[in-house]
């Protein structure tokens, strides 16, 4: 049982969280503590050094997500939609300049998502308003906070 009082996070918030667990967690169900900076990210949110060491000091090698509830819903609220956003761009792109296929790919196989390559590259297509063959930071954040219809 989840003890975090969620009366201060939204249904969407708490799906949120939700979806980040999902995303990165092994086979076993359980989130891995190398993943947890990961699962943080995707949410927007930057774990602080002293919530990664206190995981470390206590020996967790993996964790069930009501104990990555309980870490991860005090930083939702405090978080901005925008940086939350540039947050998850950031997991897409190493170089910082756009998600091209590769990163795609990349994430699509990091996550366990069987996607063919035509998927991928018509989820570019998709996105990529300027037609240059990647996904922007502008182009991403349009995506994500626009409500289009396949």
């Amino acid at each position: 049982m989840v003890k975090t009082n969620t009366n201060k996070l939204t249904d969407d918030q708490i799906s949120e969280i939700k979806e980040s667990f999902d995303m990165f967690k092994s086979d076993n169900g359980k989130l891995d503590s190398d993943q947890v900076k990961y699962a943080f990210k995707a949410l927007g949110c930057e774990p602080t050094e002293e919530t990664l060491e206190s995981l470390k000091k206590k020996g967790q090698k993996s964790m069930t997500y009501n104990t990555f509830f309980e870490l991860v819903s005090p930083y939702i609220p405090k978080r901005d939609s925008m940086s939350t956003l540039e947050q998850a761009f950031k997991l897409f792109v190493k170089d910082g300049s756009g998600i091209t296929f590769k990163d795609l790919k990349k994430v699509a196989i990091n996550i366990g998502e069987e996607c063919s390559d035509r998927d991928l590259h018509d989820m570019i297509e998709f996105a990529d308003t300027d037609g240059d063959g990647v996904i922007n930071k502008s182009e991403f954040i349009s995506l994500m906070t626009t409500k289009k219809v396949l």
